[in-house]
């Protein structure tokens, strides 16, 4: 599947950042703006990977996420991740 990706270390971008998406933002300039993943770089796209991938929270909220759904604020080890599912492979 395909994801874009935010990563955040702070909970004080996750509302306002869940706002704009919420109002159409564009998902790719926020991930370049906030995120903290070297994806950002590239809108934070993560390329074509597996459900196996993600860690399990990440995973089963993934499962269940219609494409182009906004998925998030999810909290593991890494930080604030908010994610947005575009394809599925």
């Amino acid at each position: 599947m395909e994801i874009r990706h935010i990563l955040l270390h702070t909970p004080l971008l996750v509302e306002p950042i869940i706002k704009n998406l919420e109002e159409g933002a564009d998902f790719a300039q926020l991930a370049q703006e906030h995120s903290a993943c070297p994806s950002a770089k590239d809108g934070g796209k993560l390329g074509n990977m597996s459900e196996q991938d993600f860690p399990a929270e990440i995973k089963e909220a993934l499962e269940s996420a219609p494409l182009g759904t906004v998925v998030g604020p999810i909290e593991t080890h890494h930080g604030i991740h908010i994610l947005r599912k575009d394809n599925r492979s």
